[in-house]
């Protein structure tokens, strides 16, 4: 690699850091994250994690998650009061006793995206593996367009399986891309195990596989077809040894058992996973809330423009992805990259774009997966057009035009993880959960310890709704009810109510309990807090006094 491009590259991974870790903690919790924070308390504190074949996608995202709490500076951890998250969710119908009177774990919402962060700076790291098909500049290019895409910023802060995903389908494919260049046993073996990490990631991955494996019988049948219009004399490449195909399938499989028993603990977990699909099956059919058009991941990557918000777009890597895809049919005069790499990618990309463009279940996020190709045909496309041009000062001029491309890219990279981080105007703020949250729960904190009980004092949450990430962010009470409807026995010191439901609720209190505050859980979601009027009293007259 010359100098430059390692200087670039260099760039890029202080950009990833500096865009990603910066401030990880200003946005609270996604209801995704707080439950898998959820299960990683069970997992750090109690040694449990058993794989649920209907939620909460595979295990590497926790266990991944464990060294990365090894070495975090927080020293307050628990024994966690619950044994599985989904039970919170259905069977939350009576009040619930915390198992011991320890402490919750108190690892922050920063140290719980840590392991995101890493794994999205990573992927730029992998992107080595490829250079000798991409070439010193697209490699470059590609390394900043990974460091400055709004998309993978926003989502390498976002404490969810994605970025894993992403990660390990880019390391299959650059350990297969170096097996195909060397035959060496290892990389099989890697890449095997690359595919392995994917399917204990997260149930999509049987969509990336597709991709891989449509775009490998592609470029066989391009190559066949141009060796019958132009026979090749050059020598062909040794086949694929047996014992390489083997060793590949069988670390995947090693992999694949390791994870999903929770290493040897949970021998229901390989048959779970290959359960799982009748239910995902079912939501990517149509049965789920998230049931978006054809386009809706392009009208968030490409252009998307609210009332009062700036132009959210990543179209500079698309139009440029549109040249380097170009590149690997025609032109490509000054070998810009490894032509059957190109097509690969492009195939493989379009191929991922495709299906999942055509399945009805949508969530932003899922978008990183075909991104990644885009972001890979980007570089390319990058570098094809700047060689494309003879002169010196064209050069220059196209350099530095990409180069304020990448400056607008880290911009928005910015404004989306800050300032629009968890507002609806953002295009990858979806069902994020309002500020309020923090404090609503402050304020029933504050209350619990006006009284005698303190974190003991009982509290009733009621909603039709999903009420996460609020049984993360109250993890401190020992008693703690949920209900989807309003019970026999609806009172407790402390109430939160769904404000669909407060009116019921209204006619019950006889006075005796005082509406606090109106919150605001996630976009259209509102909650509201009843406290006993004699607890109110005490938590009054514990804030401070204001001279007249």
């Amino acid at each position: 690699m010359n100098r430059w491009s390692a200087l670039a590259l260099l760039l890029a991974i202080a950009g990833a850091l500096a865009l990603r870790a910066h401030d990880l903690g200003n946005r609270p919790l996604h209801n995704d994250e707080a439950v898998n924070a959820t299960k990683l308390a069970a997992l750090w504190c109690k040694g449990e994690y058993k794989y649920d074949p209907h939620e909460y996608h595979g295990p590497t995202l926790h266990y991944f998650s464990l060294p990365f709490l090894a070495l975090s500076t927080s020293t307050d951890f628990g024994s966690s009061r619950r044994e599985e998250a989904h039970s919170e969710i259905r069977n939350s119908q009576s009040l619930l006793t915390s198992a011991g009177t320890k402490k919750q774990p108190a690892f922050s919402d920063a140290q719980l995206r840590i392991v995101t962060v890493a794994f999205g700076v990573g992927l730029i790291l992998l992107l080595l593996l490829l250079k000798d098909g991409l070439g010193h500049s697209a490699t470059a290019w590609a390394a900043l367009f990974l460091a400055a895409s709004p998309a993978m910023v926003f989502y390498s802060r976002y404490f969810i399986h994605e970025m894993l995903l992403v990660f390990f389908s880019l390391l299959a494919l650059a350990a297969g891309w170096r097996y195909s260049r060397s035959r060496h046993l290892i990389w099989a073996i890697l890449a095997g195990a690359g595919v392995g990490l994917m399917s204990a990631t997260k149930e999509t991955f049987v969509l990336t596989l597709a991709a891989i494996i449509i775009a490998l019988f592609a470029e066989r049948i391009w190559n066949r077809r141009q060796q019958s219009i132009a026979p090749q004399t050059s020598k062909a490449k040794p086949a694929i040894r047996p014992l390489h195909l083997a060793s590949a399938l069988t670390a995947g499989g090693v992999v694949w058992m390791l994870f999903f028993t929770s290493f040897f603990t949970n021998s229901a977990g390989p048959s779970d996973s290959i359960a799982t699909y009748l239910p995902w099956l079912n939501r990517a059919g149509g049965a789920s809330p998230h049931i978006h058009p054809w386009h809706f991941y392009f009208e968030r990557l490409l252009w998307f423009h609210p009332a009062k918000s700036p132009v959210w777009t990543e179209l500079t890597l698309f139009l440029l992805a549109i040249i380097g895809a170009i590149a690997g049919f025609v032109g490509n005069r000054e070998r810009v990259t490894h032509r059957g790499l190109t097509r690969f990618l492009t195939v493989y990309t379009v191929t991922l774009t495709g299906l999942y463009t055509l399945i009805s279940y949508k969530t932003p996020w899922c978008a990183l997966n075909f991104w990644l190709g885009v972001i890979l045909l980007a570089g390319i496309g990058a570098t094809a057009l700047v060689k494309s041009f003879r002169n010196k000062l064209t050069r220059a001029m196209l350099i530095g035009l990409i180069g304020v491309g990448v400056l607008h890219l880290a911009l928005q990279a910015w404004l989306v993880s800050h300032k629009f981080a968890a507002d609806l105007r953002n295009p990858y703020a979806y069902a994020q959960t309002s500020p309020h949250e923090r404090e609503l729960v402050e304020r029933i904190k504050a209350i619990a310890l006006a009284s005698p009980e303190g974190f003991n004092t009982p509290v009733k949450i009621i909603s039709p709704e999903s009420y996460w990430p609020l049984p993360w962010a109250l993890r401190d009470f020992k008693r703690v009810g949920w209900f989807e409807e309003i019970p026999a026995d609806a009172f407790a010191p402390i109430v939160l109510v769904s404000a669909k439901l407060n009116s019921v609720l209204d006619e019950k209190t006889n006075k005796a309990w005082i509406m606090t505050g109106y919150y605001e859980l996630r976009p259209n979601v509102f909650l509201e807090l009843y406290v006993e009027f004699k607890l109110w009293e005490n938590f009054v007259a514990t804030l401070p006094r204001t001279e007249d």
